[in-house]
């Protein structure tokens, strides 16, 4: 996989492409530090009905991006998939944004977690493809944030789990030797951006945390889903609870 890091200037810059979308300058596109992003739409319009905003006219037609009155943080929103999140990142961060936070969600590989358990992930295995282009293999297969420590008396105070995940592309090849060898590794939960996202920010300079609910189960080979799970709803208004007391 090393073979995709090539640290030459590319050609298509974040710059380039909002500022042609949008038909707006650099001056106008000028985000604040902080940056939220979400991956679920019902997620975004609680946070939205929650906290006091206004929308980023500048950035319409190209990122529903809402700014939070009173705070140097916006809000936005990622589709799923390494990818998604990448771009997203890269173009944020091209316009000011310096701190990026993560709400997420995984299904669990490990038998000492449960439906509604949030994860501050400390790292990533990187089994996407997005991260080779931005990091080579030379650290290793697991990508770290370095933003983990600050976050820790809070994450103490909310009961938020600390430790590593897995970030698989491929959602339907998430099979039973892999999940029991990486479970056997220590590794928590399975989701599909984090080492993407991680490896973008490091690329980028930039800090970041994710924190994910765990939604489903996947042990002993058999797939439970917790999305209508009175445990998971609490575990993601926990989060909710956090992200607007302690994040924003």
């Amino acid at each position: 996989m090393k073979r995709f890091f090539d640290c030459s200037r590319p050609v298509l810059t974040p710059r380039d492409l909002v500022t042609t979308f949008t038909k707006r300058t650099y001056e106008d596109l000028t985000l604040p530090k902080r940056a939220l992003i979400v991956f679920d739409s019902g997620d975004l319009r609680r946070l939205l009905g929650r906290l006091r905003h206004s929308p980023i006219h500048a950035w319409s037609g190209f990122r529903a991006i809402y700014r939070i009155d009173g705070k140097d943080t916006i809000l936005t929103r990622s589709y799923f998939g390494g990818p998604n999140i990448a771009a997203l990142v890269e173009e944020l961060a091209c316009f000011g944004v310096e701190e990026f936070i993560v709400w997420g969600y995984c299904g669990a590989i490990n038998e000492g977690l449960e439906l509604g358990d949030v994860i501050a992930v400390r790292g990533a295995l990187r089994e996407d493809g997005v991260s080779f282009h931005y990091i080579d293999d030379s650290g290793g297969d697991i990508v770290y944030t370095d933003w983990i420590d600050y976050w820790d008396g809070y994450t103490k105070e909310y009961n938020l789990l600390d430790g590593i995940i897995w970030s698989c592309d491929a959602i339907y090849r998430e099979t039973e030797k892999k999940i029991e060898g990486y479970n056997r590794k220590g590794i928590l939960a399975v989701e599909m951006e984090v080492a993407s996202f991680y490896s973008v920010c490091k690329y980028r300079g930039v800090k970041a945390i994710a924190f994910v609910v765990v939604s489903d189960l996947l042990i002993n080979g058999i797939w439970k889903g917790g999305f209508h799970d009175g445990s998971f709803k609490r575990g993601a208004k926990r989060l909710f609870d956090f992200i607007i007391e302690k994040v924003i």
